[in-house]
């Protein structure tokens, strides 16, 4: 009995590690890779993507013009989640967000930094709140 105990206490608290807010930007990978995007609904949707890494660019747009950019200047360190309009840690704000508007269609793309001035497209999602 003690030992299903302890077994149960163990898987307990591997459990609580695995649910730890504590990560920070700097603890998660760039991305290399193509990336799973998925959006929250509203007007203020939430981004998040997978798997979980960092990237440099987080965009939206509707059809093809800019609503919102942040970037996070020479290095990929925009972690998920972003919420639309809120500037992550770390990253700075070229294009200040519009009012998104329910029926209409947008596009967010995640781009990675791999050199000096270049760029790759790791993650497209289109959404409409």
């Amino acid at each position: 009995m003690m030992r299903k105990m302890t077994l149960a206490l163990g898987l307990a608290y591997v459990a609580l590690l695995a649910c730890d807010d504590s990560t920070t930007p700097e603890d998660l990978p760039e991305c290399t890779s193509q990336v799973t995007v998925s959006v929250s609904s509203g007007t203020a949707p939430r981004f998040s993507w997978t798997p979980v890494c960092r990237v440099g660019f987080v965009i939206v747009e509707e059809n093809g013009s800019d609503v919102w950019l942040v970037i996070s200047p020479e290095s990929n360190e925009i972690a998920p989640p972003v919420t639309y309009g809120v500037v992550p840690p770390g990253a700075t704000e070229l294009e200040p967000p519009a009012a998104l508007v329910a029926g209409t269609t947008y596009d967010v793309g995640l781009r990675r930094f791999i050199g000096d001035d270049y760029v790759e497209l790791v993650g497209y999602q289109e959404f409409t709140p």
